[in-house]
């Protein structure tokens, strides 16, 4: 498919028969921009997340109009050689295909952020991702609106990084007790 526009101006492009990107089929589109002489290279994928009552009238969510299970781990977020960032690429990589090869289509990413790659590797390799807020202190009243401000920002800012991976399906807001 092809698009044609002006900078700054939004560009349209039809998908006829669009492939739908799932952790059994984690199709992603590759996308090109060129303006001028200048090109950049990026990737996309499409799904659809909702949530939906079942036959017996219970909320499910769904995906691609379809109801998911989902069955993975809680990821603390830790490694051997990098404390909470992964040593390379390679690390990544491996770390998301372990997920898949024992049979887990989806992570919990507990209140930290990975870097772009791992979520990179979730959406090549069809891990569904839940990812935590960053929260603030469980106990104590160092909580106040200014903070309360802050974090707000900040998930906006991390909701804005984050956005693009098709493999993110979910934001959990508040971990455990907050």
């Amino acid at each position: 498919a092809r698009g044609t526009g002006k900078p700054g101006e939004k560009i349209r492009v039809k998908l006829p028969s669009a492939k739908l990107w799932s952790p059994e089929s984690p199709f992603l589109y590759d996308l090109k921009v060129k303006l001028g002489t200048d090109e950049v290279t990026s990737y996309f994928g499409m799904r659809k997340i909702e949530v939906a009552k079942d036959t017996a009238g219970f909320p499910r969510i769904q995906l691609n109009g379809r109801e998911i299970f989902s069955v993975g781990p809680l990821d603390q977020g830790y490694w051997p050689d990098g404390v909470l960032t992964p040593a390379s690429d390679a690390a990544a990589k491996f770390d998301v295909q372990y997920l898949r090869d024992i049979g887990c289509n989806m992570v919990r990413v507990h209140i930290k952020v990975h870097p772009a790659r791992w979520y990179y590797w979730c959406d090549r390799l069809g891990l569904m991702v839940w990812q935590d807020f960053v929260c603030l202190p469980k106990y104590g009243s160092t909580i106040r609106p200014s903070s309360s401000t802050q974090w707000q920002q900040e998930q906006s800012r991390l909701m804005d990084h984050l956005h693009n991976h098709p493999s993110i399906v979910e934001w959990i807001v508040f971990n455990e007790g907050w």
